[in-house]
């Protein structure tokens, strides 16, 4: 899935940001709420759950994702 980092999205609970800013926001978030963060896009797919935000992270910078 090759998604565009400067898309504009919703972070659930957060407001519009770019996907990258989503991503990383998300990656930062409380465990309890890091599990439950949720991007939404005008594009398919049109949410992307936490094991894809994770994916995502990955793939643009390793420091992103949480260790454990």
């Amino acid at each position: 899935m090759a998604l565009n980092p400067e898309e504009f999205v919703t972070l659930t609970d957060h407001g519009t940001m770019k996907l990258r800013s989503a991503v990383s926001r998300a990656m930062t978030l409380p465990p309890k709420e890091r599990k439950r963060a949720t991007i939404v896009r005008e594009a398919e797919p049109a949410i992307l759950n936490f094991a894809q935000i994770k994916n995502l992270a990955a793939q643009w910078d390793e420091r992103l994702v949480p260790i454990g």
